[in-house]
């Protein structure tokens, strides 16, 4: 069935056939329609599909037909590719897909050469994660300088002042620092963000041990050591002069519950740091031959081994209900599509940096999500926070990574296995594989406004609500369409309950409406903690790679509270979680109260600053 409109439709000089409302025209406008040296447009969203299209289609042997195939799948709102594809692919730059992972070694000359290759690649448009762990601890003697060293928290500083001076396209990129919990500097990293406005460019997660977990749960008392280069150190509380140099170090006697408290009371505090389950990632490393994984990209959906890039895209599950029930061979129609299109993005990309490009290639590690689960949710009308609703999103992402799985085999036999191959778990279990891994859930924050669905595996964080100023621009009030049109059959879009709803941007005491659509219609502070966990443990089970997700949180829940969430996670094979307590942070991408612009918030996106080009 065709997406388009009869008529065009025209904002800010944009016409389209398209059903795109104002809003994604806007983010569409500031940052993916091609613009020319005068920074004006000169490509409609029909045209932007179609250059990405035949783009994708140019490494095909038959140009033709792949090019209408992945024209379609676009301009059906049934998958788009994540934002650098979307920007570039056809365009100037060669630089396709989204986010790198890199490591610096414990060596001045790697820690700058790091730092080189990533200004290279933020200028470029990567978001990067760093893991800063692979850093000696301060105080550690310098064999070629006979001194000590500062730490990694000196270097992260350097990091973080030199992208601060680098944007891409008017905004900082996106980075994620991650430390192992059994690094001596754990103390110093995980304070790190404690004062609002420092290292606004970086998200910071803890790199959490089964072996730690355990202890936790166990409330074991005995002190919990670090270790470096095979020595076991205390955790050490470090003072610093106001130049950043190491004044004095504290070694410290804490137990591992103890070192969670304090972890758990600063992200109750304001968000951070996140928690990566560094030990059941590893479980699932695709590619042991290369080592151990250290470190995700900044939105956590994606654990990459050095060097290595994510390429992204989603689903738009919206499309896949029919009368009530789920077309699942259109779903796998479309996943297969998908899974064509990204791995010819790994063909196209070519990074700034060349170790980048050649891991990229070696891995063609592709990234296929979703997103629209809360609008499909509301159609099939089952509950988010419900066992049914948490087993339709389970067959669901199973249907999406089977489907990916078996068209990877595919194209390994007609176009090769990638060439790290042999060093992968699938060299014992299929004769051919084209891609190391193959799905995983981002935060799809910007797509998902171009298609007007949920983002990511995310509910609503409102039914209606503004969005702030952080991508293109003031925005328009947003109230739910299948919200209105529930209303609207049921005899209740009225002026007085939509005043209601705009109070709050939920239905949760609107009691003029039926229980039913209450029940259904529920948003991410409608839905307990321990519901959002389940969630993303369901859709976990069936993911190549990681989820981004974010675990909200009441503005009443208490520490203990979000120690159980972080344990609940552990437990049911979730690679990482990000918490967020409502109302916990000043500045927030995502404000309800349309109606009186009250500062009535709710954070919704996992990247945290909205700078993930997802």
């Amino acid at each position: 069935m065709s997406n388009l409109l009869d008529e065009p439709i025209e904002f800010e000089g944009i016409k389209t056939r398209l059903p795109f409302t104002s809003n994604a025209i806007k983010v569409m406008k500031a940052r993916y329609l091609v613009h020319n040296e005068e920074g004006k447009v000169y490509e409609t969203p029909e045209q932007m599909f179609t250059r990405v299209a035949k783009a994708l289609a140019s490494v095909e042997t038959d140009k033709e037909k792949w090019t209408k195939k992945f024209e379609k799948v676009m301009m059906n709102f049934e998958f788009i590719p994540a934002g650098r594809t979307l920007a570039n692919a056809g365009a100037k730059t060669d630089l396709v897909s989204n986010c790198v992972v890199l490591h610096m070694e414990d060596s001045l000359d790697s820690i700058f050469q790091t730092l080189q290759d990533a200004a290279l690649l933020q200028q470029a448009g990567s978001g990067i994660g760093f893991p800063f762990h692979k850093l000696r601890p301060a105080g550690y003697k310098c064999k070629r300088t006979l001194g000590s060293s500062s730490g990694p928290l000196s270097f992260l500083r350097i990091y973080a002042e030199a992208f601060r001076i680098i944007q891409q396209h008017g905004r900082h990129g996106a980075n994620m620092a991650i430390m192992r919990v059994d690094h001596p500097d754990i103390i110093e990293f995980i304070h790190a963000k404690e004062q609002p406005g420092t290292y606004e460019n970086f998200n910071f997660s803890v790199a959490f041990t089964d072996e730690f977990m355990e202890r936790v749960i166990k409330n074991d008392p005995s002190p919990w050591m670090c270790k470096w280069n095979g020595e076991k150190m205390a955790p050490r509380y470090i003072t610093r002069d106001a130049a950043g140099r190491v004044e004095n170090i504290q070694p410290l006697t804490i137990s591992a519950p103890e070192l969670m408290n304090e972890i758990i009371h600063l992200a109750w505090t304001n968000g951070e740091p996140g928690c990566v389950f560094i030990d059941t990632v590893n479980k699932a490393n695709p590619l042991p031959g290369l080592g151990p994984i250290e470190c995700c990209n900044p939105c956590g959906e994606q654990f990459l081994h050095s060097g290595d890039a994510c390429n992204l895209g989603a689903i738009n599950l919206e499309k896949f209900v029919v009368d009530g029930k789920i077309d699942f061979k259109h779903l796998e129609e479309v996943t297969r599509t998908a899974i064509r299109m990204l791995d010819n993005v790994v063909s196209l990309t070519k990074f700034p940096v060349q170790r980048v490009t050649d891991m990229f290639t070696n891995n063609r590690r592709i990234g296929l999500g979703i997103m629209g689960l809360a609008d499909l949710l509301f159609l099939m009308k089952l509950p988010y926070d419900s066992e049914e609703g948490r087993a339709c999103a389970e067959e669901v992402m199973k249907c999406v990574q089977d489907s990916a799985i078996d068209e990877s085999k595919r194209l390994g036999l007609e176009k090769g296995s990638f060439p790290n191959f042999e060093k992968s778990v699938w060299a014992d279990k299929v004769p051919a594989m084209r891609n190391t891994s193959l799905t995983n859930v981002a935060p799809t924050g910007s797509t998902s406004m171009l298609l007007d669905v949920s983002s990511g595996v995310e509910p609503y964080f409102a039914l209606a609500y503004r969005r702030g100023n952080c991508l293109a621009g003031p925005m328009k009030p947003f109230v739910n369409k299948h919200l209105q049109k529930a209303l609207e059959d049921c005899g209740c879009f009225t002026d007085k309950i939509m005043d209601k709803i705009l109070e709050t941007g939920t239905l949760a005491n609107v009691t003029e409406v039926p229980e039913q659509l209450r029940r259904v219609f529920v948003t991410s502070l409608d839905i307990k903690a321990e519901d959002h966990i389940a969630m993303q443990a369901r859709v976990q089970k069936h993911c190549c790679n990681a989820i981004s997700k974010t675990i909200n949180f009441r503005r009443e829940a208490t520490e203990d509270d979000v120690r159980a969430g972080f344990i609940e996670g552990w437990k049911n094979g979730c690679k990482g979680l990000t918490v967020y307590r409502n109302g916990s942070r000043d500045a927030q991408v995502l404000e309800t109260n349309v109606k009186n612009d009250k500062p009535v918030k709710t954070f919704v996106d996992t990247c945290k600053d909205g700078k993930c080009d997802t």
